[in-house]
């Protein structure tokens, strides 16, 4: 009667109270690569060059001489991911990796191979092959930019 619905519904809203909490302590690995996505956003557009260079993946020295190298070129008032085209998350990689494909617009004065540009949005296609370390960062193993139509092209119809 009476007491078995009122236990039945004290067990649904303990079962509704456990969810949320489990949604809100659980971080999938989605949530975790969008976090970091607008990390680096936030650390290029406040030029936080140590910052940049922890995103990259600890066995990506290549990468980490190249931005080492390329950083002082540039000097951002803006970055802003505008689309995120694609999150292919390998779950059977060890370690767990992930290849994200989006746009960014980002503004500042640039300097590359002797010419300055300043004030200027660039808006970019931006492919990062991410790795998660054994700490459970996101790192950039390797990345790819090129120009913005590419992210649109790349996509099914």
């Amino acid at each position: 009667g009476p007491k078995e619905l009122l236990y039945a519904m004290g067990r649904a809203v303990a079962l509704l109270v456990a969810g949320l909490i489990v949604e809100r302590v659980v971080i999938t690995d989605r949530e975790a690569i969008d976090a970091t996505l607008d990390q680096i956003a936030r650390d290029v557009k406040n030029n936080n060059r140590k910052a940049l260079i922890r995103h990259i993946h600890s066995g990506a020295t290549k990468l980490r001489q190249r931005a080492e190298a390329e950083l002082p070129n540039y000097e951002f008032t803006d970055c802003r991911i505008t689309k995120v085209f694609s999150r292919d998350i390998d779950r059977t990689a060890e370690p767990r990796s992930a290849i994200v494909e989006f746009n960014v617009i980002v503004s500042g004065s640039f300097t590359y191979e002797g010419l300055s540009f300043s004030d200027t949005n660039i808006l970019r296609w931006v492919k990062l092959h991410l790795v998660r370390e054994k700490d459970g960062r996101w790192t950039v193993q390797e990345f790819d930019h090129d120009d913005p139509q590419r992210g649109f092209l790349n996509q099914p119809k």
